[in-house]
């Protein structure tokens, strides 16, 4: 069975995969400063692709986006349920379940085109137009990290998929009724 967690990643994974064909043909990905990042997670998500390797997607997800703080924010209130000593244990299964996820429904997007249309600066963050040959458009939002990018969110049909995940991952813990729910559902 597919949870709406699987869901979310696979498509994440999707939009991740679809950077892979940014061949730089488009007039706003030249003025776009993170058309380099976009290009380098676009390889690093066809390597892990080509390879079939669930710790490989897992890589190239740690590489290009703060898997921990992302992880973290998907707790949402619920943060301050995390006990420090678990914490280690959380990522880990956290950056698996990623890793598996992107392996699993990664590779139905190989070889996709994906085209940089508009690429706005607002303060430190970066917001990347894009759009696939089916004319799917997408939204990537990117944080100045220590003179590079990293990948805070995605938009796909509308919907934000880190809040989408958040919202997911605070819905395990409410139906369970602890943190502990959580972790039995990462872990499966």
């Amino acid at each position: 069975m597919v949870t709406s967690v699987q869901r979310i990643l696979s498509v994440f994974a999707g939009l991740l995969m679809l950077a892979i064909a940014l061949g730089g043909t488009a007039l706003a990905e030249t003025k776009c400063e993170a058309a380099g990042f976009v290009k380098s997670a676009a390889h690093a998500y066809d390597r892990a692709a080509s390879s079939g390797s669930a710790s490989a997607f897992a890589s190239a997800a740690a590489r290009f986006s703060d898997l921990r703080s992302l992880s973290l924010f998907a707790l949402g209130k619920y943060r301050k349920d995390l006990p420090k000593s678990r914490e280690a244990e959380f990522l880990a299964l956290s950056r698996q379940f990623v890793g598996q996820v992107l392996k699993d429904h990664g590779r139905g997007f190989r070889g996709a085109s994906l085209v940089i249309t508009d690429c706005k600066s607002s303060g430190g963050n970066l917001q990347v137009s894009a759009r696939t040959s089916s004319g799917t458009k997408i939204i990537f939002r990117l944080a100045r990290a220590g003179g590079g990018f990293t990948v805070k969110d995605i938009n796909m049909r509308g919907v934000w998929l880190v809040q989408q995940m958040r919202s997911t991952f605070v819905g395990t813990i409410t139906r369970t009724g602890s943190i502990d729910g959580l972790f039995k559902y990462l872990k499966s």
